[in-house]
């Protein structure tokens, strides 16, 4: 279903553009519009594409060998009695059943709790044995400080997170636990699970829960870009001991909670441990207060992240600085760390280059540049350097743009057939790609050879030197060149 004109181009979002106007000037908002346009007609079948998914979904269900209790924590606060209701029924309506929905409401007046009530007497046979958990607080303590109250009276092995006026697709639950069930494992006669944290693709649906859009399909587990932006968001699950030792919630990053929570959640986990399920199972009700759809609605948010980023970099002893880009919700991280000294050379001196002339090399970094590359980018050695301080990060790869300013790699991601395919290749070099990843730092299959830095400790190998397996590879898309 395509967007109507009025849909788009409504008061809302012409605020949206002037905001951005505002902030970034004339030449980038007309690229920003057109952009933004372009991404309409991409997903312009998206709502029937999701119905025929809906559809789609097997009627005989796994049996799981253990079957865990989520508890799905709801703060709510003044929630409108249809979008309450409906959230309450996406829960109830899951095909797993072994799931709790805990509420504590932080409003004034008891309209939440004559939903919650009326819910529970519409489906009392499916709400029985206090599956339904209602606590009315005393006094509002913000969104933070009720989500808290709220996992104070979960019981489940995992909990997961879900807004007062937001969706669950049906199967949502069933689905985290098929990803438990790959994460079981037995320890003598005791069951256990590698699997810590869980998160699922999302999109948004509009006010009147009829049209469903802006389908966001997320990376697995990427820390660097975590730090960009908070792309896990919803639908977020993960294990109740681990959530206990976060310490739960903080009311200073209020506007911002999710990402300062599920950064302290997984920051010291491995991608084993992070499991990504890539289907919708979230609907984000984008409203006109809601940061869904109307980002400026809530500015105090942005600093927030901001915020939770710098904060998450201190723990993980990273002497950073975090800066907002053009686009709200998302940051770019400068690691101030660019101390080294980088040996440069070109792919066919890369290929040529033998283990033994490697270890004569006396830096410690090394430069893989195409002599017709022009940087556009005046520090890009020490922009460059400053990731391979970081001992996970083995290679470090530029934005490289064609002779037209069209991008021609923006790192590269490994396809279902293997192949490394470059990211973004085509795009106007002027827009920021889908849902802003081209501009942004994130985790990378590979890198071009035209433009590569690596780390002399991580390249393995005799005869044939290559990246040894133990290292990331990480897309920076500050160290800008072009093609002469």
């Amino acid at each position: 279903m395509k967007q109507n004109f009025h849909e788009r181009f409504n008061k809302q979002n012409i605020n949206r553009g002037l905001s951005y106007l505002k902030r970034n000037g004339v030449l980038p908002t007309v690229y920003k519009v057109l952009e933004r346009l372009s991404r309409d007609r991409d997903e312009a079948g998206y709502q029937e594409q999701f119905i025929k998914m809906q559809a789609a979904y097997v009627s005989e269900k796994q049996k799981f060998t253990h079957r865990y209790k989520i508890s799905i924590l709801v703060p709510t606060y003044h929630t409108k009695p249809e979008y309450l209701m409906q959230m309450m029924e996406s829960v109830i309506q899951q095909t797993y059943d072994n799931w709790e929905l805990c509420i504590a409401d932080g409003s004034s007046d008891d309209t939440v709790k004559q939903t919650v009530m009326e819910v529970i007497g519409k489906y009392g046979n499916l709400t029985g044995s206090n599956r339904i958990k209602y606590q009315k607080m005393e006094k509002n303590l913000g969104i933070s400080g009720n989500t808290n109250a709220a996992f104070s009276m979960a019981t489940g092995e995992y909990i997961g997170l879900l807004d007062h006026d937001d969706l669950l697709e049906k199967d949502a639950l069933y689905e985290v636990m098929l990803a438990l069930e790959k994460g079981l494992y037995k320890d003598g006669n005791i069951y256990s699970n590698r699997i810590m944290a869980i998160y699922s693709d999302e999109d948004k649906v509009d006010e009147h829960h009829t049209r469903y859009f802006d389908y966001h399909r997320k990376p697995d587990f990427d820390i660097d870009l975590l730090r960009s932006n908070n792309y896990i968001c919803h639908f977020f699950v993960v294990r109740h001991s681990l959530a206990l030792k976060t310490g739960g919630f903080r009311s200073e990053y209020d506007g911002a909670q999710d990402h300062d929570f599920i950064f302290r959640c997984i920051e010291n986990l491995t991608r084993e441990e992070v499991y990504h399920i890539p289907k919708v199972l979230y609907h984000w009700r984008a409203s006109d207060t809601s940061t869904a759809e109307n980002p400026e609605s809530k500015m105090y948010a942005y600093d927030a992240g901001k915020r939770a980023v710098e904060d998450h970099c201190r723990r993980m002893g990273l002497e950073v600085t975090v800066e907002p880009t053009a686009h709200l919700g998302f940051f770019r991280v400068r690691y101030l760390n660019t101390t080294g000294s980088t040996y440069r050379i070109t792919r066919k001196q890369w290929d040529d280059l033998t283990r033994e002339e490697l270890e004569k090399i006396e830096e410690d970094t090394i430069l893989i540049l195409a002599t017709d590359l022009k940087p556009l980018t005046k520090d890009y050695l020490e922009e460059m350097r400053s990731y391979l301080n970081r001992p996970e990060v083995g290679a470090v790869g530029g934005k490289i743009y064609d002779k037209k300013y069209r991008v021609e790699s923006a790192g590269f991601t490994r396809n279902e057939e293997g192949r490394l395919v470059a990211n973004f290749n085509g795009l106007n070099g002027h827009y920021s790609g889908y849902l802003h990843r081209a501009c942004l730092q994130q985790r990378v299959d590979g890198a071009s050879f035209d433009c590569m830095m690596i780390k002399k400790e991580a390249i393995a190998g005799n005869e044939k030197l290559t990246m040894s397996n133990k290292y990331i590879v990480v897309f920076d898309p500050y160290a800008e060149f072009k093609r002469e």
